[in-house]
């Protein structure tokens, strides 16, 4: 489960501002998590404010993240909202306490369940100080199509040092009043359609069982993510970027790779493009990417796939995927 817990501890944290008593807070500000997958209830000056990000970095995807802000003079405490894509077909609670954590030690119990809900609680048996935000509850849910999502509540050193225990009660009562959202994700096989920014004309993806197509855009490119949901206990990882613009970036010096393995050939929207493929096995790391020329979606647009795994079948099978793709 290492891969649940953040690390954008800096940006998740950043500046602070109002100030209000701990011990005199009502709950009554209710927000929408992850784009109304679920709902809470928080302390009226807590503002949902995403993650600050670069000039040349798309924002924050509304559908992926939640990040939500309460701060208390220097004290400050961040709820931050994460997509999981994952299900549990199993029994929830049974599958968190038999997950091995490298970095933190959880004490689990469920706090709520219900015929399209189940909630559970996951707070940490010892605490890092040393970082700039410090992880002092969490909660895992499963909503109604059996796919996870999780809340992480940090503090600053200041809250740790003033308080501790008064936050730990407070997003404690934050996380009883969740309510089942509206969106579900769809994890059925189907075709879906969607514009290419700046063009007329759209990509057509033939998305297998428990696929989704998920769109990031800033004001010159847009980003086509494909993700597989997997089981919870399932450690193999894969995901398809697509990009279309005009200033694309390789991704394997990102990667800590230098040169490529092999050229590998398939298929994109009725051309064959010659891959370049990396692997590490030590890593369990592998990469195929390549920069694409899009003159028939666009005059001089640019199109760059990257598809990444820690299983070579894995990129395997998202190649097939891309190579169904269609332009329409």
């Amino acid at each position: 489960m290492k891969h649940f817990i953040h690390t954008l501890l800096v940006i998740l944290m950043g500046h602070l501002t109002f100030a209000q008593d701990i011990n005199q807070l009502k709950l009554d500000n209710k927000q929408s998590i992850l784009k109304d997958r679920v709902y809470l209830n928080f302390p009226d000056s807590a503002l949902n404010q995403a993650r600050p990000v670069g000039i040349m970095s798309h924002d924050p995807n509304a559908e992926k993240e939640t990040r939500i802000v309460f701060d208390n003079k220097e004290e400050r405490l961040v709820f931050f909202a994460q997509e999981l894509f994952s299900f549990c077909s199993t029994d929830l609670l049974k599958e968190l306490e038999e997950t091995k954590e490298e970095d933190y030690n959880f004490k689990y119990s469920e706090i709520f369940k219900a015929e399209n809900i189940t909630v559970i609680q996951a707070q940490p048996t010892k605490w890092d100080d040393t970082q700039g935000g410090i992880l002092i509850n969490s909660l895992i849910v499963m909503t109604k199509d059996k796919s996870l999502i999780r809340i992480d509540a940090y503090i600053n050193p200041e809250a740790y040092k003033n308080q501790k225990e008064n936050y730990i009660e407070l997003t404690n009562n934050v996380f009883k009043t969740i309510k089942e959202g509206s969106r579900l994700n769809n994890r059925k096989a189907r075709i879906e359609k969607h514009l290419i920014y700046g063009t007329k004309k759209k990509f057509e993806f033939d998305l297998p069982e428990d696929y989704i197509v998920q769109i990031d855009q800033k004001y010159d490119f847009q980003v086509f993510r494909i993700i597989k949901f997997t089981e919870l206990s399932d450690t193999t990882w894969g995901s398809i970027s697509i990009y279309t613009g005009n200033h694309p970036s390789f991704f394997h010096s990102d990667y800590g790779f230098d040169k490529y393995t092999a050229m590998q050939k398939s298929d994109f929207i009725g051309k064959e493009v010659e891959w370049f493929y990396y692997a590490d096995k030590k890593r369990s790391l592998y990469l195929k990417e390549q920069k694409i020329a899009s003159d028939n979606i666009e005059k001089g647009l640019l199109t760059h796939i990257a598809i990444s795994s820690n299983n070579p079948l894995k990129v395997k099978e998202l190649s097939e995927l891309v190579s169904k793709i269609k332009l329409k």
